[in-house]
């Protein structure tokens, strides 16, 4: 499991490229969103009333927002908004997908350093398919959560004791998109392997692997989001202690950080997968 993680950065080391690719579409994914939320939520914030204005000032703030969310046109107007932003993320996230994984798959057996425009052109499709698959799966308990979720969430809003109940269903979503999500990863893996170990037979036979050695697949999952937890924990510290310019590139910093961890972790998964495929 440690080896496989040695080996995974060794890989990270080899993408650089697509290390600074993924920087840069979260630094334009995370414009937009914080865009998004100065126009819509900070206006909302700055009519809370003030620590001297009553109890009374308050209660209305919140019956009032708690009617905005059912009914104002504006909300669904930024719903509308959030939607289209995710479906333009569906159709991004695949074709760098589709890059990186070629380029790990022929990492060896490319004359090309980092083949990544040719694997968008050749695994775009699959990669696609996967991940709609994959959002579909991990939307599909909506349908029954979000109805539940929803009634704590208007019955919690001038108390917050009761959103408690609500948790089991918010930490049963997370484990359920956790497995869909390394599936899925998987998938990817066999479906994206050269010719004669992918297609549909070496889908199947990742998924399998991934079962076989779920252990391994658990502690890597473990090990390296204990540290993205740590790095996450170490820049938020930084940036409330330490102040002005070296703040600030602190603060700028931490987003690389975030793609390098997560890169990291999808070539450790990488390479165990491919330690078993050969053995098997």
């Amino acid at each position: 499991m440690k080896a496989k993680i040695r080996e995974g950065w060794f890989l990270v080391r080899q993408h650089m490229f697509i290390a600074a690719l993924l920087f840069i579409y979260q630094l334009i994914w995370g414009y937009f969103l914080y865009q998004m939320v100065q126009s819509a939520v900070v206006p909302l914030l700055l009519r809370y009333p003030e620590p001297d204005a009553g109890e009374l000032s308050t209660m209305l703030f919140k019956m009032e927002s708690q009617l905005s969310l059912s009914t104002s046109p504006e909300v669904h107007r930024y719903l509308w908004i959030l939607g289209a932003m995710l479906l333009l993320r569906m159709l991004i996230s695949p074709l760098i997908q589709a890059g990186l994984l070629y380029s790990l798959q022929h990492f060896n057996h490319s004359e090309e350093r980092v083949p990544f425009m040719r694997g968008i052109k050749q695994l775009w499709k699959p990669m696609l398919l996967l991940y709609t698959i994959r959002t579909i799966l991990l939307l599909l308990p909506a349908y029954w959560l979000v109805p539940k979720l929803y009634s704590i969430f208007m019955d919690g809003f001038h108390s917050l004791h009761l959103l408690l109940p609500g948790i089991p269903y918010v930490a049963g979503w997370i484990v359920y998109g956790w497995v869909i999500h390394y599936a899925l990863l998987y998938m990817q893996f066999g479906i994206s392997a050269p010719d004669e170990e992918g297609g549909v037979r070496g889908t199947l036979h990742a998924v399998w692997i991934a079962l076989r050695h779920v252990i391994a697949l658990s502690g890597i999952a473990i090990l390296l989001g204990g540290l993205h937890l740590l790095v996450f924990g170490a820049f938020t510290s930084a940036s409330w202690l330490v102040t002005g310019l070296t703040g600030l590139i602190l603060q700028q910093t931490y987003p690389l950080a975030r793609c390098l961890l997560s890169l990291w972790k999808i070539c450790a998964h990488f390479r165990l997968w491919q330690s078993k495929t050969v053995k098997g």
